[in-house]
């Protein structure tokens, strides 16, 4: 199967070996030092979820758990409208990545004034429907009475808020796709300890959600300045400012593409909490968002190396075609199931202790609502991970947006009865057996594609996450039963997690290491 051209102007062949200037690691010949941007990469991306972990029991305490449950809503407000943000978002990586490759600064400034224009139109948007529909948006939702204005004041923040948090992410997907994973991790760092320190100093007792709206957008704006200051080099603003009527055409169809599986990602994660909204007092949004907050942290640990894998696909799509990708995935897939399997079902075995841990066992269902929903998680990152990173690279996001759609069917029928049975634990089932589902589909249609296949797990795989699973769960009970909550009592009961993976892992090195490594140069 021939690869898809990509849209634009093949660069004469002395500048495709040239790649890319003023500073990028990256190029159509050189290969990224994968593990280091890995590790930096997982250091940006960690940072948000660290500081969540150390700021929600903050805020519990301060907010109180109804005044926590509103500003849970608009967070989930706000995690929906970034994914329904018409695909752009997700598509940048991918097309940063290809102006990088080719060291097209112009044609990347091209892309970061029109993404820039659609985000402002985008949260001009969300903040005229948010003044029309709060009214109506609190009489649906069950608040407290003496919360209601609240909400009506945070809900027109949303588009602000929205443009933000976009722009931010927007420049996050330019210094991954110039392997500037260094610099990326200092922004993620530094924008989010000074949001810590802000919210810990500023927050008083019960206090003020607007408040936390602003210092939520000044994060936001700090690493959006901060991050297009460190990426200046890698873009240039030339006339005209909009990417030409050819890749708009290629951009608009890979990010409608991109859009519908990221509706997917709405329907199978975020619409569980407008659900409990709707049904239940809104203290139970904060329940729900609690356990999700700690599936989502763990689940993102695998995945903190997928911006570098990208970025490396990409480019190996772009000097070997569709061939050399699938020989990349293999090299790849090989070492990524059975570590992400181990991972996954040890952090799931865990999960279910820690969450009363770290907030009390007055929140011991969020422990459950997480343990479900990691379970599905962990499946569908370990056969999906790489297979993502693969039909992104090459242009053919619709096998990820038929594969989610799938997930989406099996939850949707799934979520009523299994609702009926088990409540909120029904909810989160309905979409850990969607997620399932849809990612083994997704496999058939990656073998079909290009014959991607796993190699199987090592002969080692079982005995050792078994071994790890007993350390994890061992140490985590001790914790619970002495009665100790918080971020430092969590933090003793991730120990012998850390102990658990290190004895898997000195047990499955070995075979992991034995087999072929990713080329160091493109030929």
């Amino acid at each position: 199967m021939r690869p898809r051209r990509l849209v634009g102007p093949s660069p004469p062949a002395q500048a495709v070996r040239a790649g890319p200037r003023h500073g990028s690691r990256t190029g159509a010949l050189g290969s990224p030092r994968l593990l280091p941007d890995v590790g930096f990469s997982a250091l940006a991306q960690a940072a948000p979820q660290l500081t969540n972990l150390v700021l929600t029991p903050f805020l519990v305490h301060r907010l109180g758990l109804d005044r926590f449950g509103v500003w849970s809503l608009i967070l989930v407000f706000l995690a929906t409208l970034t994914v329904l943000d018409g695909g752009v978002g997700a598509s940048l990586a991918r097309f940063h990545t290809y102006h990088a490759a080719r060291g097209d600064r112009v044609g990347t400034g091209r892309l970061v004034t029109g993404s820039l224009i659609v985000f402002v139109a985008l949260g001009v948007v969300v903040t005229a429907s948010a003044l029309l529909l709060s009214a109506t948006l609190v009489s649906v939702l069950d608040v407290p009475p003496g919360l209601r204005g609240d909400v009506r004041r945070l809900l027109p923040a949303l588009g602000p808020l929205l443009t933000l948090a976009l722009t931010a992410n927007s420049v996050s997907a330019l210094l991954q796709a110039n392997s500037r994973f260094r610099a990326l991790a200092g922004v993620s760092v530094g924008s989010c300890v000074m949001y810590a320190v802000a919210v810990t100093v500023l927050v008083d007792q019960g206090g003020d959600l607007l408040l936390l709206a602003l210092l939520t957008a000044g994060r936001y704006l700090l690493m959006t300045v901060a991050g297009l200051a460190v990426a200046a080099g890698h873009l240039r603003i030339r006339r005209p400012l909009l990417p030409l009527r050819a890749e708009r055409r290629e951009f608009g169809s890979y990010a409608l593409r991109m859009q519908l599986s990221g509706f997917t990602v709405f329907l199978n994660g975020e619409i569980d909490a407008l659900v409990v909204a709707a049904l239940l007092p809104v203290r139970y949004v904060g329940i729900y968002a609690a356990g999700y907050q700690a599936a989502m942290g763990l689940r993102s640990l695998p995945l903190y190396s997928f911006p570098p894998m990208l970025t490396r696909m990409t480019q190996v799509f772009t000097t070997r075609g569709l061939r050399g990708a699938a020989e990349e995935f293999r090299v790849v897939q090989a070492r990524w199931l059975p570590a992400v399997l181990t991972y996954g079902v040890v952090v799931t075995g865990w999960v279910g202790l820690a969450v009363p841990i770290w907030l009390g066992p007055g929140l011991a269902l969020s422990g459950a609502v997480a343990t479900v929903l990691l379970a599905g998680y962990s499946v569908q990152v370990a056969l999906t991970g790489v297979r993502t990173c693969f039909v992104r690279a090459t242009g053919r996001p619709g096998h990820e947006t038929r594969y989610s759609w799938c997930s989406t069917v099996v939850n949707l029928l799934l979520t009523v009865p299994l609702t009926l049975l088990f409540g909120v634990v029904g909810v989160v089932l309905a979409t850990a057996i969607g997620i399932t589902a849809g990612s083994l589909y997704f496999v058939h249609l990656c073998r079909r594609l290009a014959d991607l296949r796993d190699a199987g797990l090592p002969r080692r795989w079982l005995p050792a996450t078994v071994l790890a699973v007993v350390m994890a769960v061992s140490g985590a009970l001790p914790v619970l039963r002495l009665g100790w909550h918080g971020v430092l009592p969590l933090l003793l009961a991730g120990l012998p997690v850390l102990a658990g993976l290190a004895a898997a892992g000195g047990l499955l090195l070995p075979g992991l290491i034995a087999g072929p490594l990713p080329d160091e140069e493109f030929p």
